[in-house]
């Protein structure tokens, strides 16, 4: 029989190694950002699409009553269809403006915390776009569109997702806050990093991205255990004189 706090506690440790990766994400974030401002993106049709979308939004959100169902909808939905990646059942889904729940077979930090990291509406209206522009070419033309609308969905999945870990989500207690809240922010932080590598520079721009990642996140973990090393080997030190120190008198 599983121990849920061992396995808590094993959570935590992988919370903490996850943790450079974490800033490392976040450094290949800023080479973005760099990038972004030295090609000027910000004079591009896609940027001000992107924010009109977003902007929207927010005003949606903060200023007219908030679509609860449809986020629960949206969040109940991305836990069923984990479960079915996991080859597992669900035997019940429900989905009101209090809250939902899906009852299955199978349990992972995967299922349970997707909703947090995963943009359901926006993925939906990125393959709805592909499969209308297989059928109708033309479509390639009207791209402002797509972007606001993904600023809309992703807003969407933004302010509801902070609003919800906000509030406390069983989601999180189950799997352990800490580990849940780096696992969530740097799934985020990597679908971001992906969405503006493929928008500022296309498919090519993907073996870039990735060795940048890649060498953040080689730095950040030989920081991160040369810093430790040192720290032990001053504790070990400093422990030393004082156990000596405290002999003599």
């Amino acid at each position: 029989m599983k121990n849920p706090r061992a396995a808590k506690v094993r959570k935590f440790l992988v919370g903490l190694l996850l943790l450079p990766l974490l800033v490392a994400a976040v450094l290949t974030l800023v080479d973005l950002t760099r990038f972004f401002w030295h090609d000027h993106a910000w004079g591009q049709y896609w940027f001000w699409a992107l924010g009109a979308g977003f902007a929207v939004w927010t005003v949606v959100y903060f200023a007219l009553p908030r679509p609860m169902w449809l986020y629960v909808l949206g969040h109940e939905l991305t836990h069923a269809l984990a479960v079915y990646l996991h080859a597992g059942e669900v035997y019940r889904f429900h989905v009101g403006k209090r809250g939902g729940h899906v009852v299955t077979d199978k349990s992972s930090w995967i299922i349970s915390l997707s909703p947090y990291f995963v943009p359901l509406y926006t993925a939906f209206l990125l393959a709805l776009w592909l499969v209308a522009a297989f059928y109708w070419p033309p479509l390639v033309h009207y791209l402002t569109f797509l972007y606001v609308g993904i600023g809309i969905t992703w807003g969407f999945h933004l302010t509801f997702t902070v609003s919800m870990i906000g509030v406390g989500q069983q989601d999180l207690k189950g799997e352990g806050v800490f580990f849940s809240l780096v696992v969530i922010i740097l799934l985020n932080l990597l679908l971001i990093d992906a969405g503006l590598t493929g928008v500022l520079a296309g498919w090519h721009g993907y073996p870039q991205i990735g060795a940048a990642l890649w060498h953040h996140t080689l730095a950040a973990y030989v920081w991160t255990g040369t810093t430790l090393w040192h720290g032990a080997a001053w504790t070990w030190t400093e422990g030393i004189h004082l156990i000596r120190s405290l002999r003599k008198s």
